[in-house]
């Protein structure tokens, strides 16, 4: 009693007051024991008397078991607060003997009701039909009201949800209920509070996915209730789950569809290779199954990037250059410090559409600079990938002997140099031949387009 938020009195059997609970003093503003030995009728608003004192009455001829009675108690400084009494009859219980009244102030929630009236007309028909599931929870955490939505999902009735703790109602998985005693504690203290995704249970048992926003209720400047809208995104939430699902699946499949187009080239490329050593006194049959198999090296490298990489579309493209340099190095058995290799490229992700084809490209011109640029002696390799206004320059040179002069590098018997003019083409490029010192190639091209084909 002592502890009590709520006011606690005992009338005697003439409707004195010969207890008063110490939080009078905080609610009202009276003095500790000023009601002692008065008519707490003195204290009640003139429109609600005649009422309260029916009901008093009947507590006292015990024909009211604890019905509650609403009327407005005067403070000490001249103010009438809403209040809710429940009385009960215990004049023959020793000790008490006589009626206990527990009154409950109730200012929030008639400022709520009063502010509902206000905009009952404007408001109302939209808070019914709305199909988004509202709540309207005071600061207390009790249910103020809720909209049709609310009661068709939950398979409650409003006598079950009004004056209930919104927390308190057992449609919240443990973690979720913290969810939203921590966000609604958050909006009370006028916090900003974003949408937040949370499971719920509904009429059939099951949990559905809702997204709850919290929008704090004013009036004149003050805060007195706050407003729970939640959406259904149960469908959402199925559809956004398998659409994950989905996406790992082709994810894993185009993994293996790489690692596969790798581990298939790799095979073709280690069959050429034992090829050249049944072969190995045809000096011509040698170097084409070589170069062949430079060329399937340089796609298989490609399908291994991206097969290492979560992006299946696109590759480092600087990074996959570095590497098919070695390998090519590697293949014709050329010593870096007798050719040294000059790598000038920015970082670059090109798309596979393209970057297949580039690779072949300097596949096959770095391939031709080694094989017949030095004849055995020293000399120098560059290649630099740069991004000129908007487009690609790739220029691959060497100090080496050159091309004869007659040559037409566009329409030759070459083989390598046929597949780069195709190849070319096929990135809807341009390339130009600069014989006057060594050799150099200047190609300009512009990434494709990816084609999706799935």
């Amino acid at each position: 009693i002592y502890n009590s938020t709520d006011l606690i009195r005992i009338l005697d059997e003439e409707g004195r007051i010969i207890f008063d609970s110490p939080s009078s003093e905080r609610i009202l503003g009276y003095s500790e024991g000023y009601f002692i030995g008065k008519n707490p009728m003195d204290f009640i608003h003139p429109d609600d008397l005649e009422r309260v004192a029916h009901d008093l009455e009947e507590v006292y001829q015990k024909k009211n078991p604890g019905i509650p009675t609403e009327f407005r108690i005067l403070k000490a400084g001249g103010e009438y607060l809403p209040v809710e009494s429940v009385s009960k009859n215990m004049m023959n219980v020793p000790g008490i003997d006589g009626i206990v009244v527990t009154t409950h102030p109730i200012k929030e929630r008639k400022e709520m009701e009063e502010a509902l009236r206000d905009s009952e007309e404007k408001y109302r028909v939209l808070f019914e039909s709305d199909p988004n599931y509202m709540v309207l929870v005071g600061l207390d955490g009790i249910i103020l009201d809720v909209n049709d939505a609310t009661l068709n999902f939950s398979g409650l009735s409003k006598e079950n949800l009004i004056g209930e703790k919104f927390t308190d109602l057992g449609l919240f998985p443990e973690e979720d209920a913290r969810l939203h005693i921590e966000n609604l504690a958050l909006a009370i203290k006028k916090e900003d509070v974003q949408a937040f995704q949370c499971k719920i249970i509904n009429k059939t048992g099951g949990y559905s996915w809702i997204e709850s926003q919290l929008v704090p209720l004013e009036k004149e400047g003050k805060l007195i209730s706050i407003l729970v809208i939640a959406t259904d995104i149960t469908e959402r939430k199925i559809a956004t789950d398998q659409l994950k699902s989905s996406l790992l699946e082709k994810e894993v499949l185009l993994k293996e569809i790489h690692h596969r187009v790798k581990n298939n080239m790799q095979i073709i490329s280690s069959l050429l290779n034992l090829q050249t050593h049944h072969v190995h006194d045809d000096k011509i049959a040698v170097d084409v199954l070589k170069e062949s198999q430079n060329r399937v090296k340089s796609m298989a490298m490609i399908h291994e990037k991206l097969y290492q990489s979560r992006d299946f579309t696109n590759i480092q493209f600087d990074d996959y250059i570095e590497r098919l340099i070695s390998e090519l190095f590697y293949s014709y058995n050329i010593r870096k410090d007798r050719v040294k290799p000059s790598i000038d490229v920015e970082e670059v992700k090109l798309n596979i559409e393209t970057a297949v084809p580039c690779g072949l490209i300097i596949s096959e011109l770095v391939s031709n600079c080694l094989k017949h640029a030095f004849h055995g002696g020293e000399g120098e390799l560059n290649l630099s990938l740069k991004i000129v206004d908007d487009k690609y320059e790739l220029i691959i040179s060497d100090n080496g002997i050159g091309f004869p002069k007659e040559l037409d590098f566009e329409n030759t018997e070459s083989l390598g140099l046929q597949l780069v003019n195709s190849l070319v083409k096929q990135i809807d490029g341009d390339i130009k031949l600069d014989k006057s010192h060594g050799t150099k190639f200047t190609i300009i091209f512009k990434e494709l387009e990816y084609q999706d084909r799935i």
